[in-house]
């Protein structure tokens, strides 16, 4: 990964916003700005040097990792917050901060710099991280196979009787086994009635003839995420099925259409939701339209209706419309494709036509 490259962005936007040191805490930034994959440590980064603070048990794998332009530090076991405190107990001027920081971090660092501010730099960073670069797009890329070889393995596995469980446990192994370092939190497998559950983690409810499952879910890969989610029927669906389905297949379809650089994500929503409101379903769509992912498996920018982003080149976003009646069920299909200087590529390779599972 070209941590150079991402450090030098990281400071020009700090000097058109007047912040002199960067510290950082979290797991994702950290590795995005270091190739530094330990759980514990913090860098702290000036105009001038990168610094990683970490323990003894993170010392040797740090300095295998991280870019010769960034100092490795060892500090005491269990002391991180004091190390930094420390080292920017000096630092004149504004100290950029991380939204996250624990509160009783921030007044640690507060208390032994009095004259300094800290300003909040999620903004500035997800600006430089919306963007992916090769290595980033290539994970994604890879992670979106795993999800469709998962998805055509599935699909000869599901029979009614057996649980979400069982289904869930399934993707999870045949990703693993096939490459994936991890599966997405939210992993949600949701059968019948709970399909109408947009986040409905898998259960021991059993399925049976006659319903959907909607199965979403996705690989990480090098700590990367993917995002993919596909409804399948067991048996001849019923005619509603078959209405529901259709309209979401046709809203995810017609959005495709319109994606390209310069679009604007809230434009982008409307287009997709409209189709679903226009059907009479409007008030079942709860949620974002899409929303881009890499180290988190939610980032800058979301199709939403307060997020009027222009999609660039390198932006990386799913499209994933979605219908939930309570009480009866539900259905959502979801793509993920990275923008390109003239338009899209649609990683995601499996049908999105409906798949009728008789067994």
């Amino acid at each position: 990964m070209n941590t150079q490259y991402r450090i030098s962005k990281l400071r020009e936007g700090m000097k058109r916003k007047a912040v002199d040191t960067v510290i950082i805490y979290s797991l994702e930034n950290r590795r995005y700005f270091s190739n530094f994959t330990g759980s514990s440590g913090a860098l702290i980064i000036t105009q001038d040097k990168v610094q990683l603070l970490t323990d003894f048990r993170y010392f040797e794998q740090a300095n295998t990792q991280v870019d010769s332009e960034v100092e490795v530090l060892k500090h005491e076991g269990g002391l991180l917050d004091e190390s930094v405190a420390q080292k920017t107990a000096s630092t004149k001027g504004a100290i950029g901060v991380e939204g996250n920081l624990s509160l009783n971090t921030y007044r640690l660092l507060e208390e032994s710099n009095k004259g300094a501010e800290y300003p909040i730099i999620d903004e500035m960073i997800m600006d430089i991280r919306q963007i992916k670069d090769g290595d980033e797009i290539e994970n994604i890329r890879e992670g979106i196979r795993l999800c469709d070889l998962a998805f055509e393995h599935i699909l000869s596995f599901i029979k009614p009787g057996m649980s979400e469980k069982d289904i869930g446990l399934e993707l999870e192994y045949f990703m693993k086994k096939n490459g994936a370092e991890g599966i997405k939190a939210n992993h949600v497998i949701a059968s019948g009635e709970r399909s109408a559950l947009p986040h409905g983690s898998a259960s021991n409810r059993i399925i049976s003839e006659g319903e959907f499952v909607k199965m979403d879910y996705g690989a990480v890969v090098n700590g990367y995420f993917s995002d993919f989610t596909r409804t399948v029927v067991l048996g001849e669906p019923s005619e509603k099925q078959r209405e529901i389905y259709d309209i979401v297949h046709t809203a995810i379809e017609e959005t495709l259409k319109h994606i390209e650089p310069g679009k604007i994500c809230s434009e982008l929503d409307d287009i997709g939701r409209s189709i679903i409101r226009e059907a009479g379903y409007g008030d079942n769509f709860g949620h974002s339209l899409g929303h881009s992912l890499g180290l988190n498996i939610h980032e800058k920018p979301a199709m939403r209706n307060t997020d009027h982003t222009k999609l660039q080149p390198g932006m990386v976003i799913t499209v994933e419309p979605g219908i939930y009646i309570p009480g009866w069920g539900g259905v959502r299909i979801e793509d993920l494709l990275v923008i390109t200087e003239d338009g899209y590529e649609n990683f995601t390779k499996s049908t999105k036509d409906l798949q009728i599972l008789n067994n």
